[in-house]
């Protein structure tokens, strides 16, 4: 199996970066308003105690994205029983069913992606 080259992305906006060529220190921001805009974001997370790892999201988003991934995980949940159950039972499974109960299990989650900053 073949890697895909992950696409570098901006550090503040998320947008992708041009390929870079030739010798010298990878980007990381793709313009100086990124930069400018995740220095000032380091700057105010120091103030407040928050490390560059630290996140801060309501308690209410949270709960949502909780709430869609315990949906998922009993979707995977249903389709591992089935399949288990189809195996013992010798009965042919229908994975086409698996896969749409699975993807009405994930559907939630896309409507909950959050767009990167600046795009």
């Amino acid at each position: 199996m073949t890697k895909r080259p992950l696409k570098t992305r901006c550090g503040w906006c998320g947008r992708e970066l041009p390929k870079q060529g030739g010798p010298g220190r990878r980007r990381v921001y793709c313009k100086q308003g990124c930069r400018q805009q995740a220095h000032m974001a380091r700057k105010l997370a120091a103030s407040h105690g928050l490390g560059p790892d630290d996140l801060i999201i309501s308690r209410r988003d949270l709960e949502e994205l909780q709430g869609h991934l315990y949906g998922l995980q009993a979707a995977l949940e249903d389709v591992d029983a089935d399949l288990e159950q189809a195996q013992r039972s010798g009965v042919e499974f229908d994975y086409r069913d698996a896969y749409e109960w699975l993807y009405a299990g994930a559907r939630p989650l896309r409507s909950t992606w959050i767009e990167p900053r600046g795009t």
